[in-house]
């Protein structure tokens, strides 16, 4: 992973990430030797992503992802502990395409924005 963030910075930029990024379909990969590649969701819109610095979950990073509403009941929160580095993941048109996360133990969570598809102007098959 390249154009990691400073461990200074993630507290910052992991709250900063989340406000521009908020309410974005996601998918969640967790990729490691062991376990091989794991998607974990899919478009589940992205509510946050913080750093633990202090207590007992110090070094960690949160990402929850979840319905938009009260009344949505999907919802998922995925911890990643000891944090090595953290990085931008950047697409063809420098647009901010998601987050790298990679933990001490060398795996890495890949949490990535989705483009929902659109509906077409017009359906083949409509009713006169």
């Amino acid at each position: 992973m390249q154009g990691e963030i400073e461990r200074s910075q993630w507290k910052t930029f992991l709250d900063e990430f989340s406000r521009r990024n908020q309410l974005r379909p996601t998918r969640l990969e967790v990729i490691g030797e062991e376990i091989g590649a794991q998607e974990e969701e899919q478009l589940l819109p992205l509510m946050g992503v913080s750093f633990e610095s202090k207590g007992s979950a110090a070094g960690s990073v949160e990402i929850i992802m979840g319905g938009e509403t009260a009344s949505d009941q999907r919802h998922m929160t995925h911890n990643v502990l000891n944090v090595t580095r953290i990085v931008p993941l950047v697409g063809l048109r420098e647009v901010e395409d998601g987050l790298g996360i990679e933990g001490e133990d060398g795996v890495k969570t890949l949490l990535r924005f989705e483009t929902l598809p659109e509906l077409p102007a017009e359906t083949s098959g409509g009713r006169e």
